[in-house]
């Protein structure tokens, strides 16, 4: 059940005043804080994140697959594909066809899961590519977002320095779908309060603010970070470094 506060209006328009810090996370270290807010919360994320996933992945097969006999035999072609090497042939073989990036996607989601998250940032990438190449209509659009925003994040799981760089770049393009762009400035916070860097953990929950509807999917999901880290309410700036002259 939502906190009663939360219903109050806050003072100068900033929802982020609302935030009740928990008293789990009074006395905590940031790395207690985090991993207090990382075990209250995995199971939400990952049930929330999964779920759009899945609500993509799913208005794919049905626009591609199951939508009333159209290509019938591309349609055969791609369900008979059971395992990696098929559905790469497949998608090679029909790449210009949406359904050749839904099936890279589902390659890059295997070796995702594997966690072998080189190959399947490739495999993220080359599913973009295919989406490129499969015509503007919005479903494409979005699996071509979706490709991209998981790219990043293989990398980053992965240890690649440019894999934080390139959600940077994803949450910056405004001709990127909100759900996809809100989901990366979430993580940049993240990223930003594991480091220490308050500041910059804030200035992406402002931007979050600023440039999602109210009520955005990511928006339970910001505010148990700003619980988790009370610093996030009000971040002291570093002070500049006094000068050493003589």
């Amino acid at each position: 059940m939502p906190d009663d506060s939360l219903k109050k209006k806050p003072p100068g328009g900033d929802d982020r005043n609302l935030v009740i810090v928990d008293d789990d996370f009074k006395n905590a270290d940031a790395e207690d804080r985090l991993w207090l807010f990382w075990e209250r919360n995995k199971s939400l994320i990952v049930q929330g994140t999964t779920a759009v996933v899945v609500a993509v992945l799913g208005l794919l097969m049905y626009e591609f697959v199951w939508k009333a006999g159209r290509r019938e035999a591309l349609q055969q072609d791609y369900i008979a594909c059971l395992d990696e090497p098929a559905r790469r042939a497949f998608a090679t073989k029909h790449a210009g066809q949406p359904l050749a990036a839904v099936a890279m996607a589902e390659v890059a989601d295997e070796l995702k899961s594997a966690a072998k998250f080189a190959e399947a940032a490739k495999a993220f990438d080359e599913a973009a590519r295919l989406a490129g190449l499969a015509g503007e209509a919005p479903v494409v659009k979005t699996l071509g977002a979706r490709s991209r925003l998981e790219a990043a994040l293989a990398r980053i799981d992965g240890g690649d320095a440019t894999g934080e760089a390139a959600l940077i770049t994803f949450a910056k393009d405004q001709t990127t779908p909100e759900t996809w762009r809100g989901y990366a400035m979430l993580t940049l916070a993240n990223l930003a309060v594991t480091k220490g860097d308050l500041p910059g953990a804030t200035k992406w929950l402002n931007q979050m603010d600023k440039e999602l509807r109210k009520d955005h999917v990511w928006r339970e999901y910001k505010d148990s970070l700003i619980r988790s880290e009370p610093g996030l309410l009000n971040p002291v700036a570093v002070p500049a470094a006094l000068p050493t002259g003589k």
